[in-house]
């Protein structure tokens, strides 16, 4: 029966009161799911917006905010080369520089979207990755064929491409050569140029320590504030004008790359079109026809990651399945017999073992790792399943509950049953546990919360990699991947228990308040 009868509600003292209980419940509600909506979004972003607590990525409704992300996504987080490629807004002659592009040689442009310092994978990883697949038939052949150790395509690094530096050789080996085989297959997105202007602004960047004010006006041809915005003076092109700094030109031309010593992308751009590279104007008009496609990218992107993560340590998945369920089944059996035989032979000291029970939740259980991890030692049972379930096989909050559950119930049930000559244990499985199944089924819940999302002390007394949880990988996970992929596998990683927590609701309402009840 409720509180308040029907009449009484129909009161505005009793609406006023409803009011500010649904109100509190409600805000409540809302700072309890913020925290894990607020996962979920940053899972979405990336290392330039990571820490923007927005719940909604601005990406989605900012154009410039996206073309921002694609550019930092391109260049690989390197804001001078970005700075220094803010050239050509000739949005006429765009469809004219992407075929340009796809017909430079292949020495004359550096592939984008490469693995960034803060980033464990890249557009042009997966992709790499996903054409080494259709070229090899299992990981063991590209290990014959590389000399390497890898263990999935997902490893597999792509090779060093340093075409800028002069001291730089290819390898010229077969993963190399297959590297320029795949290389040719990028489309224009892909593909970055190498301008000698920019060539010229890391050489004064590198001569000048980052110094801008230390390089010669007559170097600078204009007054500029960053190395970027540097161009490249006629000097340096035709070698004809002696008031310039010559023995610059002369440095220069032996820190540039033979290859380029006859002409970049630019001086063949310059044999197409007087204007400059329209690279801006091309960057922007991508970014504007693929929108929809970016943001699906950049939202999925550290999601699919995290799924390859974790299908790459497939075992977890089956260690963390096993796991639970021999938890679950464990505690089901030990904690409703400990508490059937407490309340049906109590003895004078079943209420201080109830008391030595409760007080086992008084302490956290870091407290017992130390502890449970030498006796597990001393036992041989490390590096086990065993190790994992039998410290918590037994809970004195189960038992405590139990206990209370199995004394409300009619005695007279039990002795109906003697006088038929029904065994205690028949008693206990035909009679106690199914009018039990709502407490059950709650502690159940609570057993595979717990053995799921357990890790630290999984991680203490398995050190076998073979053997560790989903948990514990996702943990190894945290040490070295950017905030918003981790936000990503700890959103992952809480949709089992959410699930089961939504299709369990009826289950644990009825667990709570059935004891309270009887």
């Amino acid at each position: 029966m409720s509180l308040v009868s029907k009449v009484g509600r129909k009161r505005p003292r009793a609406r006023i009161a409803l009011l500010v209980l649904y109100t509190v419940l409600t805000l409540g509600a809302l700072t309890t799911l913020y925290p894990f909506v607020l996962m979920v979004s940053t899972g979405l972003k990336g290392p330039t917006d990571q820490s923007d607590n927005s719940l909604v990525p601005k990406y989605f409704g900012d154009n410039q905010e996206l073309l921002a992300k694609y550019l930092d996504d391109k260049y690989s987080g390197e804001a001078g080369i970005i700075a220094s490629t803010r050239i050509g807004d000739q949005s006429s002659e765009v469809q004219k520089y992407n075929d340009f592009l796809m017909a430079l040689p292949l020495d004359q442009w550096t592939a984008g979207f490469k693995l960034a310092p803060n980033q464990l994978s890249s557009k042009l990883m997966v992709r790499y990755q996903a054409w080494l697949r259709t070229k090899f038939s299992s990981i063991d052949d590209l290990n014959r064929a590389y000399v390497e150790e890898n263990v999935a395509f997902q490893t597999v690094p792509a090779p060093s491409e340093l075409l800028e530096r002069a001291t730089w050789k290819s390898a010229n080996d077969q993963k190399y050569r297959d590297w320029l085989e795949f290389k040719a297959t990028l489309p224009a997105e892909f593909r970055i140029p190498v301008r000698r202007t920019r060539l010229w602004q890391e050489y004064l960047k590198v001569k000048f320590k980052n110094r801008i004010d230390d390089v010669p006006d007559s170097v600078k041809v204009k007054k500029v504030k960053k190395f970027e915005e540097i161009e490249m003076p006629p000097v340096l092109l035709n070698g004809v004008d002696s008031t310039k700094p010559m023995d610059l030109m002369d440095e220069f031309k032996k820190s540039t790359p033979d290859r380029y010593m006859q002409g970049t992308s630019e001086d063949l751009w310059a044999l197409n079109s007087s204007s400059a590279m329209p690279i801006a104007a091309a960057e922007k008009a991508y970014v504007a026809e693929h929108a929809s496609e970016l943001k699906r990218e950049f939202a999925s992107r550290n999601y699919r990651f995290v799924l390859d993560y974790i299908l790459l340590h497939g075992r977890a998945v089956w260690n963390t399945f096993l796991f639970c369920t021999l938890a679950v089944l464990t505690q089901l059996i030990v904690n409703p017999i400990a508490a059937y035989a407490l309340s049906r032979y109590p003895i004078r000291s079943s209420g201080k073992i109830l008391l030595f029970l409760l007080a086992t939740m008084a302490f956290p259980a870091e407290v017992a790792m130390i502890p449970s991890f030498l006796m597990l030692k001393e036992l041989g049972l490390l590096n086990t399943f065993a190790a994992l379930i039998l410290p918590g096989a037994a809970s004195g909050y189960m038992i405590f509950l139990l206990k209370g559950f199995f004394d409300s119930l009619p005695p007279e049930l039990f002795e109906a049953g003697q006088l038929d000559g029904a065994k205690e244990s028949t008693l206990m499985m035909k009679v106690a546990l199914p009018l039990s199944r709502p407490v059950l089924g709650y502690l159940a819940l609570l057993a595979f919360m717990g053995s799921y999302s357990t890790f630290m002390f999984a991680f203490l007394v398995i050190q076998d990699q073979k053997m560790w949880t989903l948990m514990v990988w996702i943990y190894q996970l945290q040490t070295s991947a950017p905030k918003a992929v981790v936000m990503a596998a700890l959103a992952l990683a809480a949709m089992p228990t959410l699930i089961v927590f939504l299709l369990a609701q009826r289950v644990i309402m009825r667990g709570i308040v059935l004891p309270g009840e009887r």
